[in-house]
């Protein structure tokens, strides 16, 4: 019997593949382990980008700027950067109109260095501005009494000024307002035949209109609006003059709003001060003889007495009286006398009250004090993220 012992081995071949199943596990756990490293800090990155946005979200909006947001034309844009510990933020925000913006920040990480960082996320939120209600129910509100005489003015057709044209004003909001409103129209008096008063209707008549009511700002009260007040003038200061003013910065020249005498640039809205709207505290009575002009919210806690032809753009409360004479004074927006206690405010010589609810509202929406922006209530927020840049 022919027998063949074929001993030829087969150890080493079960040896080199059993190293080369080991090595593919082997290399197959180091690949996974990195995946799973790679995944976490890109989901912790992802989350901090997103944070990082959110971030700059609200700090627009708690900071809110409102004399350069409101100087945008609609549609038109600009950025709010800044950097923190783990990377930085860019916030565009876009003007949509007088009232509403939106907010598109991205939140970019760079800690960790070049192989950890560029993580990015977007998220847009749309935000409307709140501010008081201090929309004047007529040309000129008062209780108490009304004297109009001389070649004075009460107008309560909406206008627009003619120094802002529909560029900062959009006529479809406009409505037009009483030429006077009061708690008595017997109270009511006139001198002369050369006036003018004219509204819808010329005049309006409240009984239930008190000096409180005219004194109230949504749920603001007197006290605490004036608490907001960025200028103070003394008690019984006679002012003269009212005009703008300003300070070279590097290369570029901005609003010196440390003026208490600057009160904007009404005729030049495109200035550097033609945003300035500050919110004026008269602490007692109030004096104004002079032919210059200003803009803002007025608030006096006398009486008020105007001559020379001043021109003031915006609301303007007075918890006494008003008084005009000689070139009077001129008044676009609306005039609030409350009378507290109960003395006649007097509209003579050339003296002119427009009502403006662009001025009114420019007033508002421009100053840093009164105007804040908060998200819409509802379907505010979205993720940017996957979208193209």
């Amino acid at each position: 019997m022919i027998r063949f012992d074929d001993r030829r081995g087969f150890a080493l071949p079960v040896a080199v593949f059993s190293l080369v199943v080991v090595g593919v596990l082997v290399t197959g756990g180091f690949y996974m382990a990195r995946q799973e490293t790679r995944i976490g800090i890109a989901s912790e990155k992802g989350t901090t980008a997103f944070y990082l946005a959110e971030r700059g979200v609200n700090d627009v909006l708690e900071g809110w700027r409102a004399p350069a947001f409101g100087r945008l034309e609609p549609q038109q844009s600009t950025t709010v950067s800044d950097t923190l510990d783990d990377g930085y933020y860019d916030v565009t925000v876009t003007k949509l109109s007088d009232w509403i913006f939106m907010l598109d920040s991205r939140g970019t990480v760079t800690q960790g260095g070049a192989m950890l960082n560029g993580a990015s996320r977007r998220v847009g939120t749309v935000a409307k501005i709140r501010t008081l209600d201090m929309r004047p129910p007529a040309a000129l509100t008062t209780v108490g009494g009304l004297n109009i005489g001389g070649s004075s003015q009460v107008f309560g057709q909406d206008l627009i000024p003619g120094a802002w044209g529909l560029d900062y004003c959009d006529p479809e909001f406009l409505a037009d307002a009483p030429g006077v409103m009061i708690d008595d129209a017997a109270e009511v008096t006139y001198q002369g035949s050369n006036h003018e008063l004219d509204g819808t209707p010329p005049i309006a008549e409240d009984p239930t209109l008190t000096s409180d009511d005219l004194l109230t700002f949504g749920s603001l009260a007197w006290n605490e609006l004036v608490a907001l007040a960025t200028v103070q003038i003394p008690a019984s200061t006679t002012i003269s003059v009212t005009e703008p003013d300003s300070l070279p910065v590097g290369t570029r020249w901005v609003c010196n709003t440390a003026n208490a005498y600057n009160w904007g640039d009404p005729y030049n809205p495109d200035a550097v001060c033609g945003n300035h709207f500050p919110v004026i505290h008269a602490v007692g009575d109030l004096k104004i003889q002079s032919g210059y002009s200003g803009q803002g919210i007025l608030l006096v806690e006398g009486d008020l007495s105007l001559n020379g032809g001043y021109t003031f753009f915006g609301p303007v409360v007075v918890r006494g009286t008003v008084s005009t004479a000689g070139t009077g004074g001129h008044f676009f927006g609306g005039l609030i006398a409350a009378n507290v206690e109960l003395s006649t405010t007097t509209v003579l010589g050339d003296a002119l009250v427009q009502f403006s609810s662009c001025a009114v509202t420019r007033a508002l929406l421009n100053n840093a004090a009164l105007a804040m922006a908060s998200p819409l209530p509802e379907r505010s927020w979205v993720d940017l993220s996957n979208l193209a840049n």
